[in-house]
């Protein structure tokens, strides 16, 4: 199969060469990247005319500093027969691309693939719950086997959903949870999703005063895209009891700084879901 890598980028110029020449050792050879550049000067086009030997590069410019906004508009850009969305920070293992298509070749193979999270040294991400198994996607899964640049889909089914929801993930008020959303839209559909946990892409854990910076706003996208989605009661309150639970385990254990994280993501996460809700009763209510 062709592939499209569509990588978002802004600011970041040693880390996207990492990543490009990971990709120039992929055991599959059959795609190409597009690159989204949202930087306001050059400073990309010394790297991806050091790599246009290499590699089959399109070179993107958006005035609009936006992910989705950016994912989307590579995607209408892209000839692949499956999409997928590189971090500019992250590495490829080499048999990526490879493990990707001979799933996707199967004969019932699913619509959208996704795998995990590995760091630098080959320990397990901190980004997520991983699985050991190999899990279906569902609505409950989707939180716990999904990340976006560990995400591949069918182009049809990309266009059938409309690609990502352009007021979610980074550059807007809720930061996260995007990749969620697409995917529980594509369940909607009728497309059906599998996390493979051998599928393992590398991405280095954010130090915890960074994380703790974005908490609120990662939170916020979570609430929103629970609340945007439908979920099943039982879900929401899971995932809001998680982050009081782990602000005390950690304020017991004396660690005030992931304390503060998990009270920053509950809060996040209850803007989230309930300003997407009060959305959603304007729309339903009265016009007199």
């Amino acid at each position: 199969m062709f592939f499209s890598l569509i990588i978002p980028t802004l600011g970041r110029v040693e880390e996207l060469h990492d990543l490009l020449l990971s990709l120039t050792r992929q055991s599959l050879k059959t795609f190409e990247v597009i690159i989204v550049d949202q930087n306001d000067d050059d400073r990309l086009v010394p790297l991806v005319a050091g790599f246009a030997q290499t590699l089959s590069i399109l070179h993107l410019r958006s005035d609009i500093r936006q992910c989705n906004h950016a994912r989307n508009l590579g995607a209408r850009h892209a000839g692949g027969d499956i999409l997928t969305f590189p971090d500019d920070d992250c590495i490829y293992t080499e048999n990526v691309l490879k493990t990707v298509d001979r799933m996707f070749s199967n004969v019932r193979s699913p619509e959208f693939i996704t795998g995990s999270v590995i760091t630098q040294e080959g320990h397990a991400g901190r980004s997520g719950r991983w699985h050991a198994q190999e899990t279906v996607i569902d609505s409950h899964t989707v939180w716990t086997c999904l990340i976006e640049f560990n995400f591949f889909i069918r182009r049809p089914a990309f266009i059938a959903v409309g690609g990502f929801d352009e007021s979610l993930g980074p550059g807007t008020p809720f930061g996260s949870a995007e990749g969620q959303d697409l995917a529980l839209r594509l369940l909607k559909k009728g497309f059906a999703g599998l996390y493979i946990p051998s599928l393992r892409i590398i991405h280095a854990d954010k130090p915890v005063a960074l994380n703790v910076t974005r908490a609120y706003g990662y939170g916020a996208g979570m609430g929103r895209v629970m609340r945007k989605n439908r979920l099943a009661p039982a879900t929401v309150v899971s995932f809001l009891l998680r982050p009081i639970a782990g602000s005390i385990l950690y304020l017991l254990k004396g660690d005030f700084s992931i304390s503060r994280y998990y009270v920053m993501t509950f809060l996040g996460r209850m803007k989230g879901y309930l300003s997407c809700r009060a959305e959603m009763a304007m729309e339903v209510s009265p016009t007199g």
